[in-house]
């Protein structure tokens, strides 16, 4: 029981800061008998939102920073489309951090924001929580006989590795040199 605690407590706190990695390894996790799906994308979406809405207060409470340029693009986006901004958090990237610091300075009420953030989060977790469940499936069947590969494929890595490293020094004694 504890082990499954700390796997969601994980994803929710993963899930405000690495994003789709958190559900698709917490995916594979539950996949290997590690928790419930279902529960890591609570646990995921519960991580985004709240991220997203301390975020919102941030930007609610620091509106001199509507001022600054990297949040012109997303209050313009606020301005002419309020609930695909809303909708879009989760999945705009690049904008996952300024379009709810740009909701917050932008003053949208916090209740319309709380909500389709909520609804954001959910597709967002359900989305990428499945994709590492059935990721993990073609992983094991892909991976069946992995075990008698394992030593021989150790050492290839390795050798290959060593050649880059001697590869690498001799570039550079060539450069020293010219």
């Amino acid at each position: 029981m504890i082990p499954a605690i700390a796997l969601y407590a994980t994803m929710t706190v993963a899930a405000a800061f690495q994003e789709e990695f958190a559900p698709l390894a917490g995916a594979l996790a539950a996949h290997n008998g590690h928790g419930e799906i279902w529960l890591v994308g609570a646990a995921c979406a519960a991580g985004s939102w709240l991220h997203g809405v301390t975020l919102y207060g941030i930007g609610q409470r620091a509106r001199t920073i509507a001022r600054r340029p990297a949040l012109q693009r997303p209050l313009a986006m606020i301005r002419t489309h309020r609930l695909k901004a809303l909708l879009g958090i989760r999945f705009f990237y690049g904008l996952r951090l300024t379009l709810p610091l740009a909701c917050g300075a932008a003053g949208i009420p916090f209740g319309p924001f709380a909500l389709w953030t909520a609804v954001s989060s959910l597709v967002w977790a359900a989305a990428f929580s499945t994709l590492g469940w059935f990721a993990g499936e073609l992983g094991v069947r892909l991976m069946k006989d992995v075990r008698h590969y394992e030593v021989p494929a150790g050492a290839v890595l390795l050798l290959l590795g060593f050649a880059f490293y001697l590869w690498r020094r001799r570039r550079l004694r060539e450069a020293e040199l010219a």
